[in-house]
């Protein structure tokens, strides 16, 4: 049973996570690689290239924030990920069709990732957003993620419902940091204690947002483990306004 009678204070607004909150990759990072590499003549299997994106990406993610927030541009952003890349296709076939026109294909690629059509909405999510809507609450999102997402979430029709998207390549902080939830909610023109963060990750959404003040909410769509002890959790966005937020004015 979803843990969510821990939430017990009024919710005046709410907080989103982005990445397997509210949206994920259409097919896979792998596929995207593949598909772009062959208008380059360059031959690559999408699930090695994902395995190894994923394996390439955990390596470097500790150098994200200093890599494209100090300070911050997009220059900064397209170097950090053309490493990513580098390491990605290095041990691969592909890398030597690719080594003539690594720079020209590098430039699609990291295009490709800011166009929706690579991205979608999860089921849940329209409806939470419309209930939201109806009760008034504002709502934003605040993820780990670089500015590329501005354009993502505007092409999926979330961008104008949303107060405002805050990522941590932007901020120069990132979740688990408990700055960037404080902002969060300061944007929201609420106090921490009355804004709900919900997310994916145990650590980055639930505790950051715990450890600055905000209610937390671990979304754990598809498993059937049980919530630790103190944490609430969901499996389902479609049932959060009913279950914990309260409209403007209400006790």
């Amino acid at each position: 049973m979803d843990k969510t009678s821990l939430i017990t204070r009024p919710v005046r607004g709410v907080l989103f996570d982005a990445g397997n909150t509210l949206i994920r990759v259409r097919n896979s990072v792998g596929a995207v690689y593949a598909e772009v590499a062959t208008r380059y003549g360059a031959k690559a299997d999408p699930a090695c290239l994902d395995l190894s994106f994923h394996e390439v990406f955990e390596q470097h993610r500790g150098s994200f924030l200093a890599g494209v927030s100090q300070p911050h541009s997009p220059a900064r952003e397209k170097a950090w990920w053309r490493d990513v890349v580098v390491e990605v296709f290095r041990d691969t076939a592909a890398s030597e069709s690719l080594a003539t026109s690594f720079d020209q294909f590098f430039e699609e690629l990291y295009a490709e990732f800011a166009l929706p059509k690579h991205w979608e909405l999860f089921p849940d999510v329209v409806p939470c957003l419309e209930q939201l809507d109806r009760l008034n609450l504002p709502f934003a999102v605040v993820s780990n993620w670089d500015s590329r997402l501005h354009p993502v979430l505007q092409g999926l029709e979330l961008g104008q419902r949303l107060r405002f998207v805050l990522t941590s390549a932007e901020f120069g902080a990132e979740k688990p940091d408990p700055t960037i939830f404080l902002t969060g909610a300061s944007r929201l023109g609420l106090p921490p204690e009355q804004v709900l963060h919900v997310g994916d990750s145990l650590v980055d959404d639930v505790q950051g947002a715990q450890a600055a003040g905000l209610g937390a909410l671990w979304l754990r769509r598809g498993s059937s483990e049980p919530c630790p002890t103190g944490v609430a959790c969901i499996r389902d966005l479609r049932s959060l306004a009913d279950r914990f937020f309260r409209g403007p004015g209400t006790p």
